[in-house]
């Protein structure tokens, strides 16, 4: 299996030829150059300036979180002591531990209780569809993340590190919704007995 390289590194190599495609692309804006040629420089640009921010966002992130980690744990826990014996365990899993959640996290962390432009979690996650809806995601998680504009700016702020456990009849409701194997009465039953709102 190949080896990837660090975000440290990967900056490195990408960080010359960036600095070149930007070079092209203000040369040619000048030039009165005609469209396809101002688009082909502008798409290189682009498309490399992009992987080279990202691996240098990465470079100042955690390579693992071990608060990210931690908080699932303490939610598992929770979840467990209220409902393990009324909920069966394929529905007692926290969601949202992926690497993409992680690292929208770790940024919103890292600026705890600061606005953090939309645009930065994009490059973070090189996702320019997905990226949002992710970071809203970590709130159903019980984290206090809110998102709101500034100056017409999209920006998600991380404002505590507190978890509010109250989310947890949510998530179960939720994994119950997206679980296929279980017939829509047995689930609707087992949410009604744990004292959850059905679905």
């Amino acid at each position: 299996m190949k080896n990837r390289r660090s975000p440290e590194d990967e900056w490195k190599r990408l960080k010359p030829d960036a600095e070149h495609a930007l070079q092209i692309l203000l040369s040619e804006i000048p030039s009165h150059a005609t469209p396809q040629s101002l688009f082909e420089a502008y798409a290189y640009a682009k498309d490399i300036a992009a992987r080279a921010m990202q691996s240098r966002m990465l470079g100042d992130l955690p390579a693992e979180n071990k608060h990210f980690k931690a908080l699932h744990v303490k939610i598992k826990q929770e979840m467990d002591s209220r409902y393990k014996d009324a909920v069966p365990a394929n529905l007692l899993r926290t969601p949202y531990s992926g690497k993409t959640h992680e690292c929208l996290f770790s940024l919103l962390q890292k600026n705890l209780a600061q606005p953090v432009q939309a645009a930065m979690l994009r490059i973070v996650t090189a996702d320019n569809v997905h990226t949002e809806r992710r970071a809203r995601e970590l709130r159903e998680l019980g984290l206090d993340v809110h998102w709101y504009d500034i100056e017409e700016i999209s920006v998600y702020e991380l404002r505590s590190l507190d978890i509010d456990f109250e989310m947890i009849p949510a998530i179960i409701r939720n994994n119950a919704r997206k679980n296929k194997s279980m017939p829509k009465d047995q689930k609707q039953r087992i949410l009604r007995d744990a004292g959850i709102a059905e679905i």
